[in-house]
């Protein structure tokens, strides 16, 4: 089951993304989580953040946020982080949770998706092939302000 996520479920929302951060070696700083993850829930023009269940457990969650371009012809969404349970992996709940997002996109008339994924994540990156997504030959830049 899918559902919208809402500030009641910050908390367990919390609890994954440390997990994901964990397991693909970034730093999880949780206050800057809790506020940023806060601020999204809080206002739909920011993005969304969808949650999947299996077994009526917590299984995965996809935090989408909003974005312009002028290449894209307007607003487009970045699927910002995408994280499924390892004991859910395999059970289809990433792709049932992708169809979701990409739902949601289509009714805010976003004109694209866009994505990261690390360059060691082989399993990641064919899943997302398969969806549709195509790789870029450009360089992913970032300055902290």
């Amino acid at each position: 089951m899918i559902a919208k996520a809402e500030l009641q479920h910050l908390s367990a929302l919390l609890g994954l993304m440390e997990q994901f951060y964990q397991e693909e070696g970034l730093t999880f700083d949780s206050g800057r989580a809790q506020r940023a993850l806060g601020l999204l829930l809080a206002d739909a023009q920011h993005g969304f953040v969808l949650l999947a269940r299996h077994s009526d457990d917590l299984a995965a969650c996809a935090a989408v946020t909003a974005c312009f371009s002028l290449e894209f012809g307007g607003p487009f969404a970045l699927l910002d982080e995408l994280f499924v349970l390892p004991a859910c992996r395999g059970e289809g709940v990433g792709r049932m949770l992708l169809q979701a997002v990409f739902e949601e996109c289509r009714a805010r008339r976003f004109g694209a998706i866009r994505l990261e994924v690390e360059h060691e994540n082989e399993r990641a990156y064919a899943v997302y092939r398969k969806l549709g997504f195509e790789p870029h030959s450009r360089h992913l830049m970032t300055r902290w302000l």
